[in-house]
């Protein structure tokens, strides 16, 4: 059952392909030569809901519509006939007869049947001046189609249910020593409507024969060679297309195809145009030998190979493969124009459907519009668009009125009717514009001062618009940013400012500190938390949004240090205190001041270590020591130092005496104060030292005679203090006298005593 289904689909696929795609034209061309006098062409037509008749002839002949049945339902007699036949709906035979003259006759028809068809604006070659059909001839090497799409929306029930197509067609016509080929080239937007999607496609077929052959040798591009049934016949073609775009409203594009002849062949280019400029997205040539000449060609005279009409086409239509839709909705704006070695060329006539093109809509309508042409949803029997010309008007919608010298302006214009595309002057620049209704054009001043742009447009036709706008220029605005210093310290406040001049005010200031905004006032202050090196950028827009900007670079060191150090804390009068200064960090040279109980007591020092002697009398000082840095970066130590009066020794001493000797020792003891403890004695006696130590408090023997005993006292600092003191030791005389005496009395006893034994 699944094999079966599949079976079926792909039979309904076939069968969809087969049925699209032999559909190439939805109207019939018919070129019929030499029908000798009396002889007719009978064409059968099943129609739907009337049918369009084109036909020019070299002689007048008789034209006329039967039923099958042979009841004339319609007849003309003339050499062309342009018009719309209203019949009902069945098969007819349509004969053309040469019975009114006596001389062969060539015969070109264009039969359409109605819609289902190509949709737009076509050039079929063939013009019809007050009733008289006529063909022309247009060759060209360049088609341009101009697209204004402000909404579409498509859906048929088929294998692209939403897509829809605008596309560029165009017959090529390659003649060489060998003979003359054809190629329908074929630029086209596709459009899927319901995700507003869109890419671009080129096609090119050959139409030099009833089938289109070719090969991957014979025409080389971005694209590849595919194979298509149309009828029964297999047919070739060449195709790329691009990515995806998102489609936005309104989409304003054009599409060109551009052919030139090399020694190799056919050089084909297929763009869109991107914004400003035409982007080419495919190149492709086509080989052939012998060529002699190449071009675009539009021929109402003759038909190619193929059988098909020399035609030039701009149409909506399904998406592709032959694909039939049905708009929901469409308003959009088309033209076309040509370029034959960079002159235009308007096409002469145009009608609202396209011949050759596969893909066909349903339901729409073309009319004039201010110059160019609205498709949109409707019907109609129209065959030939009306040649009717819209008033060439323009005038400015808006504009700038106060800039700078360097900024660009803008103009806002809308331009619509006479025969687009226009060119544009303003001052000394020249622009194109291919679209109808609003424009902005930029306006770029050389000179200051109030000034009157002068507008010229023109259109094709030559007609000429001219428009006057003031415009007050301004000097271009600059800025400069005033930094006191290009160096700074950490958690050190830095004033920026700018002087802005010109422009036209009032500014707007926007600071970046490393591309990070941080202030939109003309100055600020601002505290670096951490050190490196910083781009200062201020930017000034002015009131007409010119901006300019200026930079600076800033070093932020860490904040500088401050080490004070002191050999002691307390001396002696006399004996200087060393002040130890230290610094680092912060920005040099430093400026270190010392201050004394608030008095400075030193020139500035600007070395980074100091060493200062502070000698001071007695008291305690309070010392501040400050530095500053070169930007003024300030920190401070204190340290409190103490000095002393000299040291003082007070002693005292006691003699030691005996019966026979006086003083044979003394008991020395002594104190020190001031200075600074502990303190150490020193005792020489008669020269030589006796005793050394922290506690006086000794016993000297002396000898007989002078005795000199020097105590010295030193302090910690090694301030000393001197007492000397002169002590004499001697006999006692008169104890030795009584002590002789005595003795000698004892002696004389004795003897005495001795004799009387």
């Amino acid at each position: 059952m699944r094999s079966q289904t599949m079976f079926i689909l792909v039979l309904i696929i076939f069968f969809y392909l087969i049925m699209s795609l032999n559909s190439l034209g939805y109207i019939s061309v018919y070129h019929m030569v030499n029908l000798p006098p009396g002889y007719y062409e009978c064409i059968y037509e099943n129609v739907n809901n009337g049918l369009y008749v084109v036909y020019y002839s070299t002689a007048p002949i008789y034209f006329v519509i039967q039923t099958l049945g042979g009841y004339t339902v319609f007849s003309f007699q003339g050499s062309s006939y342009y018009g719309y036949v209203n019949l009902s709906s069945g098969e007819y035979k349509l004969l053309f007869v040469n019975n009114m003259t006596n001389t062969n006759v060539t015969i070109q028809t264009y039969i359409g049947n109605g819609r289902p068809s190509p949709t737009g604006i076509a050039d079929y070659g063939i013009e019809s001046v007050k009733g008289v059909v006529s063909p022309y001839i247009e060759k060209f090497n360049e088609v341009v189609g101009v697209a204004q799409i402000y909404y579409i929306s498509a859906y048929n029930n088929s294998l692209n249910s939403y897509g829809a197509s605008l596309q560029l067609n165009t017959v090529l016509q390659v003649n060489t020593k060998y003979g003359s080929q054809q190629y329908w080239l074929q630029n086209v937007i596709e459009f899927i409507t319901n995700t507003s999607q869109y890419y671009y496609e080129d096609n090119v077929w050959n139409f030099t024969s009833s089938t289109s052959v070719l090969n991957t040798t014979s025409v080389i591009g971005e694209g590849s060679i595919y194979s298509t049934f149309v009828g029964i016949t297999l047919n070739d073609y060449y195709a790329y297309d691009t990515q995806f775009y998102k489609l936005t409203y309104p989409l304003y594009t054009a599409l060109i195809i551009r052919v030139n002849s090399t020694p190799q062949g056919v050089n084909i280019l297929f763009g869109y145009l991107n914004e400003t400029s035409f982007n080419y997205y495919d190149n492709v040539t086509i080989k052939v030998q012998g060529i002699t000449s190449a071009y675009l060609l539009v021929d109402g005279y003759n038909n190619t190979g193929s059988g098909n009409a020399y035609d030039t086409e701009f149409v909506f239509g399904g998406q592709y493969g032959g694909e039939i839709t049905k708009f929901n909705q469409i308003n959009a704006l088309i033209y076309m124009f040509y370029l034959n070695n960079n002159t235009i060329i308007i096409p002469k006539s145009l009608l609202p459907f396209g011949i050759d093109t596969a893909e066909a809509s349903d339901n729409l309508v073309t009319i004039p519009y201010q110059g160019a042409y609205q498709v949109k949803v409707g019907e109609g029997e129209e065959l030939l668009i009306p040649n009717t010309s819209s008033p060439f008007k323009a005038k400015i919608i808006n504009g700038s009125k106060v800039i700078d010298i360097g900024q660009r302006g803008e103009i806002e214009l809308n331009v619509t009717g006479g025969e687009p595309p226009y060119i544009v002057e303003i001052g000394n620049k020249t622009f194109v514009d291919l679209f109808i209704g609003n424009t902005y054009y930029p306006i770029t001043p050389n000179k200051v001062g109030n000034l009157t742009c002068s507008i010229i447009i023109r259109d094709l036709y030559g007609s000429i618009l001219e428009l006057n706008h003031s415009l007050e220029v301004n000097p271009d605005p600059s800025v400069n940013i005033t930094i006191l210093r290009n160096v700074t310290d950490v958690r050190l406040p830095v004033v920026f400012t700018i002087h802005p001049k010109g422009g036209t005010p009032p500014y707007t200031e926007t600071w970046f500190i490393n591309g990070t905004a941080v202030s939109s006032k003309t100055a600020f202050n601002y505290t670096f938390t951490s050190a490196g090196v910083y781009n200062i950028t201020v930017k000034l827009t002015d009131f007409v949004n010119y901006t300019v900007e200026d930079s600076a670079m800033l070093i932020v060191y860490k904040d500088p240090t401050l080490v004070v150090t002191t050999n002691a804390t307390e001396s002696d009068e006399g004996i200087p205190i060393a002040l130890n200064v230290n610094s680092s960090y912060g920005v040099p040279p430093y400026m270190i001041k010392v201050y004394v109980n608030g008095t400075i007591v030193n020139s500035s020092i600007i070395k980074s270590e100091t060493e200062l002697p502070l000698n001071l009398p007695y008291g305690t000082y309070l010392v501040n020591i400050t530095l500053t840095d070169s930007v003024g970066y300030q920190l401070s130590n204190d340290v409190i130092l103490r000095f002393n009066q000299d040291p003082i020794l007070t002693i005292n001493w006691t003699s030691q005496n005996n019966f026979l000797v006086k003083t044979t020792s003394i008991n020395l003891s002594g104190e020190g104060s001031r200075g600074i403890p502990p303190y150490t004695y020193t005792v020489y006696v008669n020269g030589k030292e006796y005793y050394t130590g922290n506690n006086l408090s000794l016993n000297i023997p002396l000898k007989l005679g002078e005795n000199n005993v020097t105590i010295i006292m030193k302090d910690s600092l090694g301030i000393t203090a001197t007492r000397t003191i002169i002590v004499y030791s001697n006999y006692n005389w008169v104890n030795i006298i009584i002590i002789s005496l005595i003795i000698l009395l004892f002696i004389i006893s004795l003897l005495l005593l001795l004799r009387r034994k």
